[in-house]
């Protein structure tokens, strides 16, 4: 910090009501006048010496004859911007304050300047002016008559004095402000701190809750599988008990039953494969604004008269990729979920959205990426949900509903659908108030041709072709042999994948398809089987089934269920025309994917 930050150390205000003591100490503070200078030199030429060079103080000194005058130009100086460093008051003054009285009022104006009292010791003692005017390191008694060098000495050291107090002040003024800088950066950095350790705790918290749904979703989908094999033995053999036994039998009725039961069944294990993200979607692109725009009356019949549903979607159509039945099922269960949390009724809004979503915003949710999407939010004013629940809502058979209320699999089932399509659920709730779930889906760029949703009803029709039927579970290899041999069909079979290779070394001039599952137990799987079989028959129609998904056991394989797929369990009609649609080469029903492998 250089001098030039700081006012002039040099400004001096004279108090006295004695103009010739005013002339005295500008010839001492300021140097000798012309006039006086030229009786030093002519003095000097007269006794033959060498004229004094006399270096000027060189303060800049301003008059005042009595205190108030002097308090009106410390305060103009300060208002100016250029204060005073020093002031020598006279203490007896003819008219007006006296010095000390001067003085005490200058230094309740200004904090800095400093001050000489010029005083005979007949007018106020050291203690009588101490007493008045109270200790103070700005205050200098200056005795008369003064000395010329005792003056000046005064002048250099009290004006040096107070241009080193006034640059200290300033240094720690900006010591302070940079400590203040320091502090409130210090401060902001913890706060972000704080916020960046809060997101990564709810982020590790999040990540925990998807590696366990995950291994959920396996235990699951590998339950489903089992099943699978189980519901479609005995749905199969419901429905050839049923055409064999005479209409009027009291059986049938109980056949039904069972089959009902089965198909109840069923839909639980489909609602787990869902959760676990291992059934087979029929994706096509969907204007989100319409979906949820004609699922409003179906809604509204299923909420009920006291609840007041509210849609509200954005003016603009939200395309994404996405199986519109499965979309449908996660909009329906999270009204349900919604109507469930208001039993004394309530309002339900259900919105669309479009967003662009940045790194930034993923921090929350270790699914979330980058991208644009497209959203569904279903609101509710009701119940709500704990804190300590939240995390657990999504786990398949979790519920906090009455026995007999609900399966559990109603959240699991959103779950499981939105992340199979890419996507993410968000969950925002305050116990009492209500819940926000929020679905987000990938968002098409442009609207794409939209595929027909219409579908045509398969006729059930038989045929003499051999096929090869490759299933490890001996009660459901009975029953679907049984059910193709009596459309016609030749069957061969075989328990595993290596019993099937044997089969196709004896056999293969005779095999018109190959319906296998895809996982068995052994060296050699459904995939493989079928991979060495068409390496020298390319031409070989193949139907795969199984009860787990194909992105889990053959993400690489396009399938279309009905043409190339079976998933467990299966309805005999449904293998039947599968098996026919196959050897046919038909395509699959509008709506469904085309075929891609034999």
């Amino acid at each position: 910090m250089t001098d030039s930050a700081f006012p002039s150390k040099n400004r001096i205000l004279v108090i006295d009501d004695n103009p010739a003591i005013h002339a005295d100490f500008r010839k001492i503070l300021k140097g000798p006048d012309e006039l006086s200078a030229g009786l030093d030199r002519a003095g000097a030429e007269l006794f033959g010496e060498t004229p004094r060079r006399v270096q000027p103080a060189g303060f800049e000194v301003d008059s005042a004859h009595s205190g108030e005058e002097g308090l009106v130009l410390v305060r103009k100086a300060q208002t100016a911007g250029s204060p005073y460093a020093l002031a020598f008051v006279d203490v007896r003054m003819t008219r007006g304050w006296n010095g000390i009285e001067t003085a005490a009022r200058i230094f309740q104006s200004d904090a800095d300047m400093q001050i000489v009292i010029c005083t005979a010791y007949s007018d106020y003692s050291w203690e009588q002016i101490i007493e008045k005017l109270g200790h103070s390191d700005r205050l200098v008694i200056l005795k008369k008559p003064f000395d010329t060098v005792e003056v000046l000495q005064l002048a250099h050291a009290l004006t040096e004095k107070w241009r080193l107090a006034l640059e200290a002040r300033a240094r720690m003024d900006q010591l302070e402000k940079m400590v203040a800088g320091r502090t409130q950066e210090l401060h902001a950095a913890n706060e972000q701190l704080k916020v960046e350790m809060a997101e990564r705790a709810h982020a590790e918290e999040s990540l925990r809750q998807s590696q366990k749904m995950e291994a959920v979703g396996q235990l699951a989908g590998g339950i489903a599988h089992d099943f699978n094999n189980l519901l479609t033995v005995i749905r199969g053999y419901v429905q050839y008990l049923k055409m064999e036994i005479p209409p009027k039998d009291g059986v049938k009725e109980a056949l039904h039953e069972i089959d009902v039961a089965a198909e109840r069944a069923a839909t639980l294990t489909s609602q787990m494969l869902m959760f676990s993200r291992k059934k087979l979607l029929q994706p096509r692109s969907l204007d989100l604004n319409e979906l949820v725009t004609q699922l409003g009356s179906m809604l509204h019949r299923l909420l009920g008269e006291n609840i007041a549903m509210e849609i509200q979607t954005v003016g603009v159509p939200l395309f994404t990729h996405a199986d519109p039945v499965m979309i449908e099922m996660v909009i329906l269960n999270l009204a349900l979920n919604a109507r469930d949390a208001m039993p004394q009724g309530g309002r339900l809004l259900m919105q669309t959205a479009g967003m662009e979503i940045k790194a930034e915003d993923c921090r929350r949710n270790p699914k979330a990426r980058p991208g644009m999407f497209a959203s569904i939010s279903v609101v509710d004013n009701g119940s709500g949900i704990a804190p300590e629940i939240l995390p657990r809502i999504f786990e398949p058979f979790f519920t906090t509903k009455e026995v007999g209320k609900g399966t559990g699999l109603g959240l699991a089932t959103v779950y499981g659908v939105v992340n199979q399509h890419g996507g993410w659920t968000e969950v925002e709730s305050t116990v009492g108030q209500g819940a926000t779930f929020t679905v987000f889906l990938p968002m098409l760029a442009m609207q794409p041709g939209l595929a027909s949703s219409s579908t045509m009803k398969a006729v059930v029709v038989g045929g003499t072709e051999t096929i090869l039927l490759v299933e490890d579970e001996s009660a459901l290899r009975s029953l679907t042999r049984m059910v193709l041999q009596r459309q016609g069909y030749c069957v061969l079979e075989a328990a595993s994948g290596a019993e099937a290779l044997a089969v196709w070394d004896q056999q293969r001039t005779k095999i018109d398809l190959i319906l296998t599952d895809m996982m068995m137990p052994g060296k050699v799987s459904g995939r493989e089987l079928v991979e060495k079989i068409l390496a020298e028959t390319p031409d070989l129609k193949v139907v795969y089934t199984t009860g787990y998904s194909v992105d889990t056991v053959c993400p690489d394989i396009s399938l279309s269920d009905g043409f190339n797929f079976l998933q467990k369990p299966y309805h005999p009609d449904k293998l039947i025309q599968t098996v026919r649609c196959r050897l046919d080469q038909a395509f699959p029903a509008p709506g469904q994917s085309g075929p891609a492998e034999n």
